[in-house]
Parts: C-alpha cells; structure tokens; sequence
C-alpha cells in the first residue's frame, strides 16, 4: 500500500512538474528569445537590391518591427497590408523589416512574385539560408520581434497580426 502512495506522490509530482515547464515555455514564448533578451544580429540584402543590405546595428537608437514571412505563408500574406499601412503612418523613430525566409520557398524567386506590383515602400529582406530566423529560432509563420531603442526585445507575436495589434506594440517600445 505504501508502495502504491509512493508511487503515486511520484507519478503526481513528474506531472506537475511537466505542468510548470509548459507553462514556463507558454510565458517565454515557443520562440526560445526571451523578452529583455539582445536582439540577434544579422544583416540582410534587400529583396529587390542584392547590392544594398541592412543591418540591424545600423538601425540602434530607434525603435524596430522585425517581421519574418515566406510567400506561401496565407497569414503572412494577410498581415502585409496592415504592415504597409503601418509604415506610412510610423514616426521616424521607428523601423520596420520584413524578413523572407528564402530557404521555406519552393523557389527564391516566389518572394519577387509576391511583393511584385504590390507598391510595398517598408524594406524587405532575404535570409537566403534562414540563418536570421535560426538565430530568432523562428518555428512558425508569420512571427514578429519588437526591438527597444537599446536593442533589446521587448515582445513578439506568432502569428498574424493586425494594425491596432502592431500599433499596440510599438506604443510600449522603449
């Protein structure tokens, strides 16, 4: 009998354990970056200028909306507009990037396709081997970093986002 409470206690423990640890995950994100965490480096070319890229030193001092996509992502597509909307409307403390995960598309070219006649004006970037959103441990389509003056993250979304979504973030920049 003792054996079996033992047992028992044991098995309830593992459990709550595993609980806890979800639910660490769920607050840290799936992403694996934590908030107040720096912000991976990269520098990317632009997708419509291989001989222009950005990196995301360059832009430290101002507040950065770092979005990653692919086109054959729907809500990516979706959120697009909202994001174009967005930029027109920033002040000029803000930036906003729009990553290509350009090793997810069947062919490199399907993100020319996409953003072809779309009148997108934000920089769009290609991670030719997804090293950026490696480094960002992007798991999911479309996800979103909010990036401090000061390089740090501040929040992320994963998932589609909308412009009263994206406006909310940015306000809480620092």
């Amino acid at each position: 009998m003792v054996k079996k409470i033992v047992i028992a206690l044991v098995l309830i423990g593992l459990v709550g354990y595993a609980v806890f640890e979800f639910v660490q995950d769920q607050k840290r994100g799936v992403t694996g970056i934590e908030i107040g965490n720096s912000a991976p480096e990269f520098e990317l070319q632009l997708l419509n200028d291989e001989n222009e890229t950005i990196r995301l030193s360059d832009l430290k001092g101002k507040k950065v909306v770092v979005n990653f996509w692919a086109s054959w992502c729907k809500p990516c597509r979706e959120e697009m507009p909202e994001i174009q909307t967005f930029y027109e409307n920033k002040s000029d403390d803000v930036e906003v990037l729009a990553v290509n995960m350009t090793a997810s598309e069947v062919k490199a070219e399907n993100a020319h396709k996409f953003v072809e006649g779309k009148g997108y004006t934000f920089p769009l970037l290609v991670d030719p081997k997804n090293q950026a959103s490696s480094d960002y441990k992007v798991l999911g389509l479309p996800e979103t970093f909010f990036i401090n003056s000061d390089g740090t993250i501040n929040d992320f979304i994963k998932g589609q986002m909308d412009l009263e979504m994206l406006e909310s973030k940015v306000k809480k920049l620092k």
